[in-house]
């Protein structure tokens, strides 16, 4: 009881002050600025969109990058842009019961305005794809959700910088149609950006890329001759273990990559000795070997992953000399939900190294990196 209660005070005793979470409720400003003497003008409804009329349309649409600009110098508003503009702008909602109206239409707009209010929380321009500016419209996937400028540019003269996309942490992942969109966003020179917002309406924010492993590790048609009879012998003398083998005796092993060192012998996981042998034969490389012998043909070495929930943590020197930049993660072991995901790359960051998902993709692989990040602020 009393080792409980002494716990307990030190626990209190800790000095530092939990992040605060806002509950954004409906009705009231977050932004500390006054709002105007003359009450502003809530959005109206024509011709089935909401828009904010002039002048305060033209302020919000040049200072704010909010809203489609009309003809008549008002502009379409999506849900998401009018309760940022309700958050921080003084803009009055159309109406008491506006918002559960919408909600009842699109459920998921509950996500998209605190998104929304996330996003531009930092001062970053972001615009639903509904309302990008005819000249940046062209080829938005029906994915993208919106299209991201940084803080500092002229939204009407300069492209975006990032497409956005986001889900639910419950939702399931297609990690092939999330590498196809982040290949074809990079083709466009933009960045893949995904958000992710959980059950208690918080945000985190990932940076999707294309990573390149590469290594320093000698590669199998860089030995010689005399280097492959070596092996044939060792490899003849295995014994099996477990899933994969043992070879006494193998001081002289000349191929680093492959194998542990102890006991005096070369341990050889499945994976390896089947691709040892495939080499040593000439024969077809087995479909299972795919990725690990794409991995191995860029110079990177290979160890269990079990301890940090991936397939394999991966080097780019010999292991002692640094530690594994990687850890990746083949498609079909992937996890399936962004929660798991999440998870997965927090894991990851926390020992300092990059999560990759393994693809296949054209006629090799597509390793995408998922890192969290904050646009404009790391």
């Amino acid at each position: 009881m009393q080792q409980t209660a002494r716990k307990y005070m030190a626990r209190q005793n800790r000095k530092f002050t939990p992040r605060q979470r806002t509950n954004r409720p409906l009705g009231s400003p977050l932004t500390s600025n006054l709002p105007p003497a003359q009450p502003l003008a809530p959005p109206v409804f024509v011709d089935g969109n909401w828009h904010i009329l002039p002048p305060l349309s033209s302020r919000l649409y040049q200072k704010s990058a909010i809203g489609l600009m009309k003809s008549d110098e008002s502009i379409q508003v999506s849900t998401e842009e009018i309760l940022f503009c309700h958050w921080h702008r003084h803009v009055p909602l159309p109406s008491e019961s506006w918002f559960e109206e919408a909600v009842q239409s699109d459920p998921d707009v509950i996500a998209k305005c605190i998104l929304f209010d996330t996003a531009r929380s930092g001062g970053e321009l972001l615009i639903p794809a509904q309302n990008i500016p005819p000249k940046w419209e062209v080829d938005i996937p029906s994915s993208t959700w919106a299209l991201r400028w940084n803080r500092e540019q002229v939204f009407s003269k300069v492209p975006p910088v990032a497409h956005v996309r986001w889900a639910w942490t419950t939702q399931e992942i297609d990690w092939m149609e999330m590498v196809e969109w982040t290949s074809w966003v990079h083709g466009q020179g933009m960045m893949a950006e995904f958000y992710v917002i959980d059950e208690e309406m918080d945000v985190t924010m990932y940076l999707l890329s294309q990573a390149q492993p590469k290594g320093e590790q000698t590669l199998w048609p860089s030995l010689t001759n005399s280097m492959h009879r070596s092996l044939s012998l060792l490899w003849e003398r295995r014994i099996p273990r477990g899933a994969g083998w043992y070879i006494p005796d193998a001081e002289d092993w000349p191929w680093d990559s492959i194998g542990v060192e102890h006991l005096s012998g070369r341990h050889l996981r499945h994976e390896e000795g089947m691709l040892l042998d495939t080499y040593l034969a000439g024969s077809k490389l087995d479909p299972s070997l795919h990725l690990f012998s794409d991995l191995v043909n860029r110079g990177v070495l290979l160890r269990p992953g079990f301890k940090y929930g991936s397939r394999w943590r991966v080097y780019d020197t010999p292991v002692g000399v640094a530690h594994a930049p990687w850890l990746i993660q083949p498609y079909v072991n992937a996890p399936q939900t962004w929660e798991a995901a999440c998870l997965a790359v927090r894991l990851s960051e926390g020992v300092h190294k990059m999560w990759l998902c393994a693809m296949p993709y054209g006629e090799g692989w597509f390793y995408l990196h998922m890192q969290r990040w904050l646009p404009g602020r790391t």
